[in-house]
């Protein structure tokens, strides 16, 4: 059985030793980052690139995310090219802290396309991502 390929947009300080662990684990990744040293980087470690969030939601039924703000979340979700627009994503599972408010603007902009939203930030830093042992919150609501 292969495992499935996902997306990953922000493979920054964090981003990136969380994409390390899914390519060391098997999975196919595929990712997004503003920066193209940081995508370059990726791409050396055995990821694939695309040149928006879209494109990468365009391939990945699950997209992860690990942005540094509220804003510049939505923005890369939400915004034009953003991964709301992608043809084929299902999921996003946002692994950046960005707070209940910012969590809840993405979320409802997200399910007015039909994607459904697993807000799970990460407690440990970088030195957690990079050894491996961050500690991943899954926060669950019930629907009303």
């Amino acid at each position: 059985m292969s495992l499935a390929t996902l997306g990953f947009v922000g493979v920054g300080r964090m981003g990136a030793p969380m994409t390390e662990r899914l390519l060391a684990a098997g999975y196919g990744v595929v990712v997004y980052d503003k920066s193209p040293e940081a995508m370059s980087r990726m791409v050396g470690k055995g990821a694939e690139a695309e040149p928006s969030a879209k494109a990468v939601a365009d391939r990945c039924e699950i997209v992860l995310a690990s942005l540094p703000t509220p804003e510049i979340l939505q923005a890369v979700l939400l915004g034009p090219d953003g991964v709301s627009s992608g043809s084929k994503v299902k999921t996003v599972i946002d692994v950046s802290t960005t707070g209940p408010k910012g969590a809840a603007v993405a979320a409802a902009g997200l399910a007015e396309k039909g994607i459904d939203w697993v807000d799970s930030p990460v407690s440990g830093g970088v030195k957690g991502a990079e050894a491996g042992t961050l500690a991943v919150m899954i926060s669950c609501r019930p629907e009303k």
